[in-house]
Formats: C-alpha cells, structure tokens, sequence
C-alpha cells in the first residue's frame, strides 16, 4: 500500500466505498445466456438481511466458497445461504451461518484476498460439490462463471441465473491494462471476452469454473463488460492452503 500514492489511495477508497451507489468498482453477467436448469447445484445465494447479495459454491456439504467483501464486516445472525435454486423467487434449501471465516491477510481497499469460508449450521444432505482446483489456470483456458449480477453495467440484477464462458488473461496483461488505477496481485487471476463477456456488480462471490473445478470467485472490475478492463476474481491456486486448512478445521 505504501507504493501507491495519497491521491490514488482515495480514489480506491472512495470508489469501493459507493460502489453500491455508482457501480463503478463492480463487485462484479454481461453477454451471458440464461440458465433454465440445475445444472450446477454446487451454486449457491447469500442473502443478507433477507435481500440477495452476492453469490457462492458448495465445496463442502456444509461449507461455502465466497468473496470476502461479501461478508466481512456484516453479522453472521443476519446472513443465509439459499442452495438448489436457480431464480430469485425461489427460496431453495436455506441454511443459516454458523462460522463465518475470512482471512487476516485481506484487504478491504485493495480487495487483496478476496475470499471467505463460510460454515453452515447444518449439513445440506447429498449436496453436490465443486472440487477445487489447486494449479494456476495457463492463459486462453475457457472457464464457466455464473450468477445473478447485472446483464450491463448499469442494469439490474438478473432474477434468472445467468451463465457465460470467458477466456484466461495472462495476469502480466491484466496488470497492464489496469496500470495506474488498480493493482492486479498474485492472488488475482483476470479473465473476460473482449467486452462482450463478463461478470459484473451481484456475481460476486460466485464461482469461475474450469475444466470442472472452482479456479476463481468473482471479485471486482472497473466496470462491466468494458473494452479496456477485464474481469478480476481471486485465483483459488494462490489461496488453496487457506481454503484447504479451514476446511479440514471447521467443516
């Protein structure tokens, strides 16, 4: 942080901090097609206060895989986790939280470590699981990202979940392309289709699958389905043994 200049460092705090209001730091589906059947149960909804907020994975019957700006800062007693549903109508298998775990080494301006483990009250039996994937994503990999997030950056949220397959960006052009206004970290992978395709402000915390296996969580982006920035998500290969050690402790 001590690299970045005082102006900079405002500007990232003040647009993290109404990108609620504006939509410009996306919490990160545009270009994306509607998705009409369970076909990825290991997906999930956390709501907070009762309303949607972000999305998440199964990686355990009993453990979910989001983003921790969805969850840090907030109460646990206020938090749900909505399984088996594929529209926002649908209330699906709920299930409160029991532990809510998000690393020490995450930073709320820069969205460094941007994830979070979330233990639930109770099982889901028979729940389908993402597994995840331990080795970094080579460049050009077509990946699945799903969720209910805006269909354009300044649209509302998608009731019907949405799916889309974007390309691996190398993280050396990702950093360049987002040069003097972000940092792009080593626990960050980008992806996204030329400003076609990509995820946008309500896909948070969801899921970037490749291959068959979890390699990202939706994170953040300067926009939406812009030309000139890609899409952000914590890349699982870098934060695997803080995923892989809560795990083995809580669930």
């Amino acid at each position: 942080m001590c690299k970045f200049s005082r102006q900079l460092v405002l500007r990232l705090i003040l647009c993290l901090a109404f990108d609620h209001i504006y939509g410009q730091v996306s919490e990160r589906i545009v270009g994306g097609s509607a998705v009409t059947q369970k076909i990825y149960p290991y997906y999930v909804r956390l709501h907070y206060r009762g309303l949607f907020s972000c999305g998440g994975s199964l990686v355990r019957n009993n453990a979910v895989l989001t983003a921790a700006h969805c969850v840090s800062g907030r109460n646990v007693e206020e938090l749900s986790v909505h399984a088996d549903t594929i529209n926002l109508g649908d209330t699906g298998v709920v299930r409160t939280i029991k532990y809510m775990l998000v690393p020490k080494k995450y930073d709320a301006y820069t969205l460094n470590y941007d994830v979070a483990v979330l233990i639930l009250s109770s099982a889901i039996p028979s729940a389908p699981v993402i597994p995840l994937n331990k080795d970094a994503v080579p460049a050009g990999t077509s990946c699945l990202v799903i969720g209910h997030g805006r269909t354009k950056e300044n649209g509302v949220l998608s009731r019907q979940l949405q799916e889309i397959y974007v390309p691996i960006m190398s993280r050396e052009v990702c950093q360049h392309k987002y040069l003097g206004n972000y940092v792009v970290t080593q626990y960050m992978m980008c992806a996204w289709r030329l400003g076609k395709k990509d995820s946008c402000k309500g896909d948070s915390g969801g899921p970037m699958v490749c291959n068959g296996k979890q390699a990202g969580i939706v994170s953040w982006g300067l926009g939406c389905g812009r030309v000139q920035y890609p899409g952000v998500y914590t890349d699982i290969s870098q934060v695997y043994g803080f995923i892989e050690y809560l795990l083995k402790k809580y669930a």
